[in-house]
């Protein structure tokens, strides 16, 4: 037997681990490019560019941190909202794909729509609930209206009904407004758009005298005196606008809010609700998120996922008050 040649030994040792320490690195980064980090589609029922959109966007990457996921945000406008919500409705129950869900949605579209493409209740699970929004109607300078008491003077003098502006049959303004209407029995004529930039185009060019908008979209214009407004949506007073009364003050049977919320596919494991109901917590306490809910006008609502339920199934018998009195039905 030839003696051991302890040098070489110790060099074969050597190249061995040099060796074995490369494939092992190669094997890491094979590895982390076929599995990278997981993905979370974020549908969003409204065109990019809007409020709901730029929430969406802030939420996502606050998300993404939370999950260490990459969120990415899908816009599919159209339909009030029933092509987005159908998309997650349909999705795999497994947390890659979820729905920023709004009282539209969740909450109005089961009475409005007959043939709902979706059931809110029996198709999505709540995840939480992110913001509520206000609405307030405004008016165009030229219009004598100061306040809710002055329109309903004027709309009881005018000798055809006045015109306001929202932005849809069936839309949460649209709602607000027919509850008025109702309340103090005057007549107004409804003229719905596709969306609020139209509807604000004329209204500020004078060509409709009201409408109805999303708080966010009308403050600027009233702090520069392009619009007036004559009442805010909810029971306290807005603070940007401390000197417009509300409708709880006017005695307007339209206390309900509008909410916006995270949803998933029904059926999705209780345990990945919960995994996504602790990162949306801890998302809404970001303050990258507080101030783009506070520069929208959105009042923040934080709710774990057991209580909006409570709240959205109350809001579905809510709303659906609303659309039996106004006698509003959509195909």
């Amino acid at each position: 037997m030839p003696p051991i040649d302890e040098d070489n030994m110790k060099h074969s040792f050597s190249r061995r681990a040099v060796l074995g320490g490369a494939l092992a690195a190669l094997l890491v980064q094979r590895t982390a490019a076929a599995d990278p980090a997981p993905s979370i589609r974020l549908v969003v029922p409204s065109s990019a560019g809007g409020p709901l959109d730029a929430l969406s966007r802030v939420l996502a990457q606050s998300l993404g941190r939370h999950l260490e996921a990459n969120v990415v945000v899908a816009n599919v406008p159209g339909a009030t909202g029933k092509l987005a919500a159908v998309q997650v409705a349909n999705a795999r129950p497994d947390g890659r794909t979820l729905l920023l869900g709004t009282s539209a949605t969740h909450a109005i579209a089961a009475s409005l729509f007959p043939q709902l493409p979706y059931r809110p209740e029996q198709d999505f699970a709540a995840i939480g609930r992110i913001c509520t929004a206000r609405f307030v109607l405004v008016a165009h300078p030229s219009f004598q209206a100061r306040s809710l008491d002055e329109l309903i003077d004027a709309a009881r003098a005018a000798p055809t009904p006045l015109a306001y502006g929202s932005w849809g049959v069936g839309s949460g303004g649209h709602l607000a407004v027919e509850a008025i209407r109702m309340q103090f029995g005057i007549d107004l004529n409804h003229v719905p758009y596709q969306g609020t930039v139209s509807m604000m185009q004329d209204l500020l060019g004078g060509r409709i005298p009201l409408a109805i908008s999303d708080t966010a979209g009308a403050i600027a214009r009233v702090r520069e005196g392009k619009l007036v407004p004559l009442i805010v949506t909810g029971t306290t007073r807005l603070a940007q606008l401390p000197q417009v009364s509300t409708f709880g003050e006017a005695q307007v049977p339209f206390t309900t809010e509008s909410w916006c919320g995270l949803f998933a596919p029904a059926r999705t494991p209780v345990a990945e609700l919960a995994r996504l109901e602790a990162a949306l917590q801890a998302a809404l306490e970001d303050l990258s998120v507080k101030q783009t809910l506070g520069t929208l006008v959105y009042d923040p609502g934080p709710m774990d996922r057991q209580a909006f339920r409570k709240l959205w199934q109350a809001d579905i018998a809510a709303w659906r008050r609303v659309v039996v009195a106004t006698g509003i039905r959509l195909d």
